[in-house]
């Protein structure tokens, strides 16, 4: 049996290292990878506007609750008082519905990330994701189920749940001594929550920029 010649053997190391390269180019040119969630301008805007909403309500809190726990026992019709819960469920449910119509965007983005892009986004921002502790780990977990595990989606999960959460302490008894009313100490400590996981969106979203 004849061996080919060493000048043979070049010519056919040439050419399979040809066609290797003409089908990994006919492959890439043919499925890009999508390595992170792309920048959405629309999530930015629509929580930057969450915010502006949200701090005028806390603006508005301040000013009409008590400063002490006897000052809030010294209301006497607590039910007609401007801090009263009742007075301000129309802003929060406006606020919850706001950071719905949010999720629903950001699951619709997460969608186009495929699981190498996936992993490789989580590696990225987990500094990021680590300055939000989960604020409703149940609420997250349901969204995991439906395969929206994007730090995106989970983001906007968290400022739901927190907005949930500030509804139902307003009108919780327990909390507020059977008054509905929060102090002025609760708004200035929301103030500094929603702050913080704003900010963590907002570099979030940000730091994908093209």
């Amino acid at each position: 049996m004849a061996f080919p010649s060493p000048a043979a053997v070049a010519v056919i190391q040439r050419r399979l290292t040809v066609g290797l390269m003409l089908l990994i180019a006919v492959a890439l040119s043919a499925c890009v990878p999508k390595l992170v969630q792309p920048h959405d301008p629309a999530l930015v805007a629509g929580v930057e506007a969450l915010y502006a909403e949200a701090t005028a309500m806390i603006d508005d809190g301040v000013a009409s609750s008590p400063v002490t726990d006897a000052e809030r026992d010294a209301i006497r019709q607590a039910n007609k008082s401007a801090a009263h819960a009742s007075q301000f469920t129309a802003r929060y449910d406006a606020l919850i519905r706001a950071s719905d119509l949010m999720i629903l965007r950001a699951m619709a983005g997460s969608g186009t990330v495929d699981r190498t892009g996936e992993t490789l986004q989580r590696k990225i921002e987990q500094v990021i994701e680590n300055a939000i502790p989960s604020v409703c780990s149940d609420m997250t977990a349901a969204f995991d189920e439906l395969g929206a595990t994007s730090l995106t989606v989970r983001n906007h999960v968290d400022l739901k749940c927190l907005l949930t959460r500030w509804k139902e302490q307003h009108a919780d008894p327990a909390l507020t001594r059977g008054t509905l009313i929060l102090k002025r100490a609760n708004w200035e400590s929301r103030r500094a929550s929603l702050f913080r996981i704003v900010l963590a969106i907002q570099r979030a979203e940000l730091a994908k920029q093209p």
